[in-house]
């Protein structure tokens, strides 16, 4: 039984940050996803340096925050204030091929060369709102996470044939994004516990690792604070999730070998 439990939004607001390291220190979490297009990312970062046993990849985002390029240069992923499209308009305008290959890479090495600036070279790889796999995005993500050496790309298959509509999406997805990924390595399946309905226990999360192969569980541990209120709508399941990833009977239930990292 191997399972890779990483907690995603590192850098997303302070409460956030704290929230995940502390889902590192107190519970079962190996691995962290930076996101580096926020004011509170580079503190993040450096927080994360202290972690030794931390694991920290990219969490590539292109619907939340800050582009790092200069928006003039990449006008097809912003908005007229100079910030990314939410979710919603950027998938509209990716169906209607009004996003250009050459902005989506350009935005996606920059991030990647952030997070390596900040000691944190991009070698596991997944995204907010999950966009690195719609298969157009794939193509772009794929070519530039090979130029970083990327060992590890999140897919997000469900481990049951069946599911909610989320799921089933995600499912298509990693399906329609395969081939782009191959030979890059990656989870047999993943759960995102944070949206799991009905909420999983300590003891249904423990189950997940009855799953064959190596399997992913994605959470979002955190505190509240007004940035995380003004930047994300996912906020007060984040304490629930810090609750769950932290609690005695979860450690006690995987051990010390079951959990380990994306990249050794």
């Amino acid at each position: 039984m191997t399972l890779v439990i990483t907690a995603d939004d590192l850098g997303l607001s302070p409460a956030v940050t704290r929230g995940v390291l502390e889902a590192h220190r107190r519970g079962v979490v190996r691995s962290a996803s930076l996101m580096v297009t926020f004011p509170s990312s580079a503190e993040a970062a450096a927080l994360a340096l202290a972690e030794h046993d931390l694991e920290v990849g990219l969490h590539l985002d292109l619907v939340g925050g800050q582009p790092l390029s200069d928006p003039a240069d990449i006008s097809t992923l912003c908005d007229a204030e100079g910030r990314f499209f939410p979710l919603g308009e950027f998938t509209r305008r990716l169906v209607t091929r009004r996003i250009r290959a050459g902005e989506l890479a350009a935005e996606i090495r920059a991030q990647a060369a952030r997070a390596r600036t900040w000691g944190h070279p991009p070698l596991a790889w997944d995204s907010h709102r999950h966009v690195h796999l719609m298969p157009p995005v794939a193509r772009i993500v794929a070519q530039v996470a090979r130029e970083e050496g990327a060992r590890w790309v999140r897919r997000a298959r469900p481990p049951r044939a069946w599911g909610a509509v989320k799921e089933q999406a995600l499912r298509a997805a990693t399906l329609g994004s395969a081939l782009a990924y191959r030979g890059i390595a990656g989870p047999r399946w993943y759960v995102d516990i944070t949206t799991q309905r009905p909420r999983l226990d300590a003891v249904g999360v423990a189950l997940l690792a009855t799953h064959g192969g190596v399997g992913e569980i994605g959470c979002h541990p955190g505190y509240v604070d007004d940035e995380l209120r003004r930047a994300d709508s996912l906020v007060d399941e984040r304490v629930a999730d810090l609750t769950l990833i932290t609690d005695p009977l979860l450690r006690t239930a995987l051990g010390s070998d079951t959990v380990r990292r994306r990249v050794p």
